[in-house]
């Protein structure tokens, strides 16, 4: 099944901005209304019949290496019926007339087939579509299609989400903008590679005299072994640090205690006593820190409720049935 993520990254770019302004009204508007040319169009049914769904069964097939059980093939039948209405409506608008993709493609087409020819670009182009050639060439279907559809996301832009919006999408969206717990922390450092078998022992001797002297963390900088890695960590979460120590260390640096030393904690390199100074809870940030991030988020949601409103008008106007789901 084809992937509809592309939309929504199309129609963030700055050029879909601008159709946004004009086009999307221009191509969405006259579908709900219903009135003017648009609304008068004749629109024959639209059905797949049992030859294309065995097409449709042979392709998933060969893509995947297996055969579509019956709820694939079902998902695949609507797909296949909501791009047939997507593109008899974009034809019925006359969008294959006037796009100039669709034109440069059919134009090229036609040279190909006429390598000699001398005819202009205008009478190559209105050859190809009195042989129908824009309704069999696939890279224009998908074209046609794509036309609709980013009219829809685009249409997502026109207006401004309002600050209650954006906070319900952040609500909404919890586990995207969490910001995870973090602590801030010296380590001592002691080597696996200097110390071998004598690492466990030494380790519990530097924890015992760091807490027996009770050396302060910023008077630790003596002790311990060289190590690339900084001493003093600043705020940092756990996937943070173990990409720098290691998952295990990690997890030890979360769960220890606040305010002294504790230990010892291996890593990836050799063991370290650690103090943890901060512990900052996890939490939702501030509207403004993610405020590009719920807006992007908002137009997308936008976007694809404005899809499915545009798909289910258009399997109305054009007599498709109903989806399964949506019938039962």
């Amino acid at each position: 099944m084809r992937l509809r993520g592309s939309l929504a990254r199309l129609a963030r770019a700055p050029l879909l901005h601008f159709f946004a302004l004009g086009g999307a009204a221009f191509l969405l508007q006259p579908l709900f209304a219903g009135g003017g040319e648009a609304g008068r169009l004749v629109r024959e049914p639209i059905a797949l019949d049992a030859a294309r769904r065995d097409e449709l069964a042979r392709e998933w097939s060969a893509q995947t290496g297996r055969a579509p059980d019956a709820a694939t093939l079902d998902a695949l039948v609507e797909e296949a019926l909501d791009d047939e209405a997507l593109f008899r409506e974009a034809r019925a608008r006359g969008l294959h007339e006037i796009d100039s993709v669709v034109r440069q493609r059919l134009v090229q087409n036609m040279r190909f087939l006429e390598p000699d020819s001398a005819k202009s670009d205008d009478e190559l182009f209105a050859e190809a579509l009195g042989l129908g050639m824009d309704a069999s060439d696939i890279v224009v279907r998908r074209r046609l299609i794509q036309l609709l559809e980013l009219a829809a996301f685009s249409s997502a832009r026109l207006q401004e989400p309002s600050e209650p919006e954006l906070r319900a999408f952040l609500e909404a969206h919890r586990e995207r903008f969490l910001q995870p717990e973090r602590v801030r922390a010296t380590q001592v450092f002691l080597s696996r590679d200097r110390r071998g078998g004598a690492l466990a022992r030494d380790a519990e001797a530097l924890l015992a005299r760091l807490e027996r002297e009770r050396i302060a963390p910023e008077a630790s900088s003596a002790l311990g072994d060289p190590f690339l890695l900084p001493r003093e960590l600043p705020l940092r979460s756990e996937s943070e640090l173990a990409r720098s120590f290691g998952p295990d260390f990690a997890r030890a640096l979360l769960a220890a205690p606040l305010g002294r030393w504790s230990g010892p904690v291996t890593s990836a390199y050799g063991m370290h006593a650690v103090f943890v100074h901060e512990r900052s809870e996890a939490r939702l940030p501030e509207l403004d820190v993610v405020r590009t991030a719920l807006r992007e988020g908002v137009f997308e949601e936008r976007g694809r409720a404005a899809r499915e409103e545009m798909v289910r008008e258009l399997r109305r106007i054009w007599g498709v049935p109903r989806r399964a789901a949506a019938a039962s």
